[in-house]
């Protein structure tokens, strides 16, 4: 059996005339050349070169054997691409998990981008509010709201902050007014979190609008924006997401707190190729979602 590096060192030589000018285009010594050359003539039991003051010139069996040793490199060349080329392929399923409005806004449009490039990665989203235990394998990647989460075990990412406003149903806000500060949003039926869910944008509101007055509770952000949109009430909600929404309008500017955003996954799911380009892909439309926010809904003519 014939080792691959002699027949290089062959083809090299053999085009370029010299163990000098072989070994330059290889990268190797000119002695590993020379020593190699002379490894494939005894296995061979043949001269392959005619040694001469001007160089090696290809001796007659030298020639003879020059077109086969050519399909050997074309055979390892094609082998090493096809190697690459299955390492480019990715495949498996990834389980990701997030709010419904952060699925619609960003994990959807990311994962059309992603099957062009890996058709063969199976993504299974799962929208909830719920916190999937990422540890035991109840999801490989999440995406979450709020406070920077702190387990140890947990790979944490930033990924944005987020403005949050006031929204309200058109219809709301021409009966009750446009608010022109924080404190007339008192006159508004509020819709909020359930206390275990207040973070630091509820803490907000109670103490710089302590007259609010909550009618309707949710844990849920999807089911927040549908009783705002059903006229239950004003409501805080990321303005990426409150501004896209018809038939609700952005009351006043955003409140200080912001809404934090964080991809959260483990040392083990990451390390996985398939899971890392779900991931590059997620943070990807994150990046050109925030970039692209758009403005503030024009003040609201009230006949």
């Amino acid at each position: 059996m014939f080792d691959w590096n002699d027949i290089r060192c062959f083809l090299a030589v053999a085009r370029h005339g010299s163990t000098l000018a072989a070994s330059r285009a290889l990268r190797v010594s000119q002695a590993t050349v020379s020593r190699r050359i002379t490894v494939l003539e005894e296995a061979l039991g043949v001269q392959l070169f005619v040694r001469g003051a001007s160089g090696y010139a290809l001796s007659e069996r030298g020639r003879a054997v020059l077109a086969s040793a050519e399909a050997i490199e074309a055979a390892a060349v094609a082998f090493e691409e096809g190697v690459k080329a299955e390492g480019r392929r990715l495949s498996g399923r990834v389980l990701l998990t997030t709010v419904e409005s952060a699925a619609t806004a960003w994990v959807i449009p990311a994962l059309a981008r992603l099957r062009e490039d890996h058709p063969e990665i199976s993504v299974e989203l799962v929208t909830t509010d719920g916190l999937l235990d990422l540890t035991r394998g109840d999801a490989d990647v999440a995406i979450r709201f709020g406070r920077k989460p702190t387990q140890e075990s947990l790979i944490v990412r930033h990924l944005a902050d987020l403005d949050e406003c006031f929204y309200a149903s058109r219809e709301l806000v021409m009966r009750l007014g446009r608010p022109a500060n924080f404190a007339e949003l008192a006159r508004y039926p509020m819709v909020a979190y359930g206390d275990d869910r207040l973070g630091e944008i509820g803490e907000w509101i109670a103490a710089n609008i302590p007259e609010a007055k909550v009618v309707q509770r949710a844990n849920a952000l999807s089911s927040i924006i549908a009783a705002v949109r059903a006229g239950l009430g004003a409501a805080v909600l990321p303005s990426i997401m409150g501004d896209a929404l018809k038939n609700l309008v952005r009351l006043l500017p955003p409140i200080p707190p912001k809404s934090r955003c964080w991809l959260v996954t483990t040392d083990a799911a990451r390390r996985q190729p398939h899971v890392r380009a779900v991931i590059d892909r997620v943070v990807e439309q994150v990046e050109i979602a925030t970039r692209l926010v758009p403005a503030a809904e024009p003040p609201l003519r009230i006949a």
